[in-house]
């Protein structure tokens, strides 16, 4: 995965404000020095969204894996206006699947959920990936199918691939790189 267009490229890297719940919330690319934050946030979150994240038994990464996580090119993290991460996505390159398909990643700290922060974050990364030349996301959602499922059918047409390492496919149209963060913010006015 790799933007080859200069402008699109810097779209794709320009932060954007996310308003959720009262709250004005920084998204931006993850940095290197992200990663105390990020290990906090891990900190708030249940065993179960941990699962659902990671497939792991409800354990976060190990610190290493979160550093080179936080280092993608593709890595986003939600901030509050004091500092703290209270989310973080991300596009991988999927080995089970071609050069047209992303893994994609999202969390968001469970005090936080069900506030639009995961469908606003998970709609710039569909951008993104689409933005690369990706035509699928693909995630891997443990217990909590149907809210990942219903979640990437905010971005494309998904369909669920069963069996031992059961996940989700959600094909990207050409449309869906406007819904990178900063596309949408200039639009919204």
């Amino acid at each position: 995965m790799h933007i080859s267009d200069p402008q699109l490229d810097a779209l794709v890297r320009t932060p954007w404000l996310l308003h959720a719940a009262r709250e004005t919330l920084l998204v931006r690319p993850s940095e290197a020095r992200d990663l105390a934050a990020v290990a906090r946030m891990h900190g708030r979150c249940s065993p179960r969204s941990l699962l659902d994240r990671y497939r792991r038994g409800g354990r976060p990464p190990s610190v290493a894996a979160l550093d080179r996580a936080l280092r993608g090119p593709y890595c986003v993290v939600v901030v509050t206006s004091s500092g703290e991460v209270v989310a973080h996505g991300a596009l991988e390159p999927d080995p089970a699947h071609d050069e047209h398909c992303a893994d994609v990643g999202l969390l968001v700290e469970d005090a936080r959920q069900r506030r639009g922060i995961g469908t606003e974050v998970l709609t710039h990364l569909a951008g993104v990936a689409r933005s690369a030349g990706c035509r699928e996301l693909i995630g891997y959602p443990a217990t909590a199918v149907a809210p990942a499922q219903r979640l990437m059918l905010e971005v494309g047409r998904t369909r669920m691939v069963t069996g031992a390492d059961a996940h989700l496919h959600t094909q990207l149209s050409e449309s869906a790189s406007l819904g990178l963060g900063a596309v949408r913010q200039r639009l919204a006015g």
